[in-house]
């Protein structure tokens, strides 16, 4: 009963706050920035999933892939999406957010938020996403994709895009494609030798993000590569 009451005042508090900034809205007419108020001081973030994809990820394998993207509408925020694979290798959409920014603390509360709501203790789990500096803070500091109860992986496409806006070779970036592709150490070790023949720089670039991340082996296609 106490954290109920605690629950409604909480919510009348920021109802009674919603009030105050629609009205003053109104008199201004500074439409762009009360909505843009209105989320920041009433609303903050926001995050949903629903319960039938809750539970048939206990049936998925332990690997969740993130990433954001803009909202084009009059709302300029953005929208962060985790999603699983089920047996059938099709995608199961897990959990959604939205942001004003990608930001440490917003990546670092989706995440609490994924543990909480969607983890739920279980561990050997590998999170994919993108080299978002905020994201990767928020990774290490959380308990789930950490050793010895998880592990984090980058995305291969994005490594690719990034690699070929910096070192700007197609057959580079065929080769990045294809190292990160490999299952066996060997072949893998074998075409990075030859990425580093063709242009040293190109190498150094992959060899910091598998010293960075412990392992430059990501993700292809929905299938977690180890």
């Amino acid at each position: 009963m106490a954290r109920g009451r605690a629950l409604f005042k909480s919510y009348l508090h920021i109802w009674e706050l919603s009030k105050n900034i629609i009205q003053e809205l109104l008199l201004n007419g500074n439409t762009r920035a009360s909505r843009r108020q209105l989320v920041k001081y009433v609303m903050g973030y926001v995050f949903w999933a629903f319960k039938p994809c809750i539970d048939g990820f206990q049936f998925c394998r332990n690997v969740i892939s993130v990433d954001g993207t803009h909202l084009y509408t009059k709302y300029k925020y953005k929208l962060l999406i985790a999603a699983a694979m089920d047996g059938n290798q099709q995608v199961l959409p897990l959990a959604f957010a939205v942001f004003d920014e990608e930001t440490y603390p917003s990546w670092k509360w989706f995440l609490q938020q994924l543990s909480r709501h969607i983890i739920r203790g279980r561990r050997g789990m590998c999170l994919i996403s993108d080299r978002h500096g905020g994201l990767i803070k928020a990774v290490r500091e959380g308990p789930d994709f950490v050793s010895p109860h998880g592990v984090h992986r980058y995305c291969l496409r994005h490594v690719c895009s990034n690699f070929n806006s910096t070192i700007k070779n197609v057959v580079l970036k065929d080769l990045c494609w294809q190292a990160g592709s490999e299952y066996q150490l060997r072949k893998f070790n074998r075409i990075m030798d030859e990425i580093k023949k063709q242009d040293v720089k190109a190498f150094a670039y992959l060899d910091a993000i598998n010293k960075e991340n412990g392992q430059l082996l990501m993700m292809v296609d929905g299938d977690a590569v180890f």
